[in-house]
């Protein structure tokens, strides 16, 4: 029987490239592993599948030897991954105070006290050193102090290194190693920046968003002004710490981490204007290009990357006039972001959550919104709540096993708020055009997104004031484990009856 299957998945070149990118996949999954293997191992396996593949007279017996090839080159992927051994390293130092020196290399990421900033290309004692570190620096005020960094900077201090720790059931450090991050610096002293005098793409393009965020401050009073930015470009700097628990026990903060709904927004809707004016393979080109804007307005997070890579894949399939077929696409996506980072898998909640929400709404959400016919389509009611729940089914595990707690108003609260946010979110971007040539009538048409805004806040609040909102799960890894077991055992059930 067996057998049979897989000679009908390699008679198809569709399930062909569908085993093959999900064995690299798995190579990645079951990485860990094979940490301690040499690379000469890996080379010597790697080499034999090769010659397998190409001297087997039956394809059958070539397609095993390819398939089993990935999945060896996706361990040793993993193991490529791993800090260096032998070589010096940002955490050689720890517990020392030492002059530390190194660029600017993501945007700061603002909060309410201080602000994060991530440095690259690091020395230490003159020294340079692999990986990058984390440092937490004041809050920059106007005319005083050394001004805010941007990226780019070049900063010299003298701080104690730390390593990141776990904290309430949240791998920290684990999550920070896969961005490349090996270690923390809060508050150093002694701070020299030495602004950047060359002109970069992705400094320019952060440029630009700083001004966006300027604009939206103009238009809208707090906290309107930083939630709608962080609806469009994501990230809720600026948004009180009361608002940002009530989107965690709401179970919203979603809609405020760019993600596959921003980027499918922006990919298709501009997609869709400017084909009809340059043709689908330039106005693919041409969207593209703003999908890579984007993505490093974005702050290039998993989950942008994902939905990014994603439409690129669906525009090429258009701009050549072949529709993409969905479960490739994403497990193209997949296996070219893994290639580029592997440890994204199993340590970035993003990654986790983007694909696993993606997949619910596109393979679930439909037969549920079958079965959930007696709910009017009025306003996308049935659609959102279906898309909601699916969602919130299939990434309960991840949710249980990364933060030991779970939303039971979500459901609601998504219904009441995700059938709005496109036109919002499209009638906000439209109004930023025109906030660059007259302030004072922006103004007056962005009065529906800031009563769209007042709305969606609103709403956030109600259902996040009961007390069972949000609840926490005594041993939810364990109960984690449980539920993707038994999710795992009716998803078999499901697809032998079907």
């Amino acid at each position: 029987m067996w057998e049979l299957e897989f000679k009908k998945i390699i008679a198809s070149p569709s399930r062909t490239f569908a085993l093959l990118a999900a064995m690299f996949c798995f190579g990645i999954l079951f990485g860990p592993l094979a940490i301690s293997v040499s690379t000469s191992v890996f080379v010597i396996v790697l080499g034999c599948l090769i010659l397998l593949f190409t001297f087997l007279p039956i394809r059958s017996h070539q397609m095993i030897a390819l398939a089993f090839f990935l999945f060896v080159f996706g361990l040793f992927r993993y193991a490529q991954s791993e800090i260096p051994k032998n070589i010096p390293t940002v955490r050689d130092r720890v517990g020392e105070i030492v002059r530390v020196e190194g660029d600017v290399v993501s945007e700061p990421s603002m909060g309410a006290k201080s602000q994060q900033v991530t440095i690259g290309s690091v020395s230490i004692g003159d020294k340079p050193v692999f990986g990058n570190l984390l440092i937490s620096l004041p809050l920059p005020k106007g005319g005083q102090g050394w001004g805010p960094v941007v990226y780019g900077d070049h900063l010299v201090f003298s701080c104690s290194i730390q390593i990141p720790r776990p904290f309430s059931g949240f791998a920290y450090d684990r999550y920070l190693q896969a961005k490349g991050t090996l270690a923390l610096c809060r508050f150093p002293h002694d701070l020299d920046r030495i602004a950047s005098k060359q002109i970069s793409v992705t400094g320019s393009i952060l440029s630009f968003k700083n001004s966006l965020v300027e604009k939206m401050k103009q238009l809208f009073p707090e906290p309107h002004a930083s939630f709608l930015f962080g609806l469009v470009f994501g990230g809720s700097v600026g948004l009180d710490k009361d608002i940002q628990n009530d989107f965690s026990k709401t179970g919203m903060t979603h809609i405020l981490a760019a993600s596959g709904f921003n980027v499918s927004l922006f990919t298709f809707v501009f997609y869709g204007f400017i084909a009809t004016h340059l043709g689908r393979k330039r106005g693919a080109v041409a969207t593209a290009v703003l999908l890579v804007v984007y993505v490093i307005m974005a702050g290039a997070t998993a989950a942008v990357i994902r939905a990014a890579v994603f439409g690129m894949v669906l525009l090429a399939g258009s701009a050549i006039g072949r529709r993409a077929h969905v479960v490739n696409a994403l497990l193209f996506t997949a296996s070219l972001m893994l290639f580029w980072n592997p440890r994204w898998l199993l340590d970035d909640v993003g990654f986790q959550l983007s694909f696993v929400a993606f997949a619910a709404i596109m393979f679930v959400a439909p037969k549920l919104e079958e079965r959930l016919a007696f709910i009017p389509e009025t306003f996308g009611i049935r659609d959102a709540l279906a898309g909601s729940l699916s969602a919130i089914f299939l990434t309960l595990p991840i949710i249980l096993w990364q933060f030991g707690s779970v939303s039971l108003i979500a459901p609601f609260a998504n219904v009441f708020v995700l059938p709005l946010l496109p036109l919002l979110m499209f009638y906000t971007i439209a109004i930023l055009p025109i906030a660059w040539l007259s302030i004072p009538v922006a103004k007056v048409i962005a009065i529906p997104s800031l009563f769209g805004s007042k709305y969606i806040l609103s709403m956030i609040s109600i259902f996040a004031s009961p007390s069972f909102a949000s609840v926490s799960v005594p041993s939810a890894q364990i109960v984690a484990v449980v539920v993707a077991i038994l999710m795992g055992i009716g998803s078999v059930v499901y697809f032998r009856k079907t």
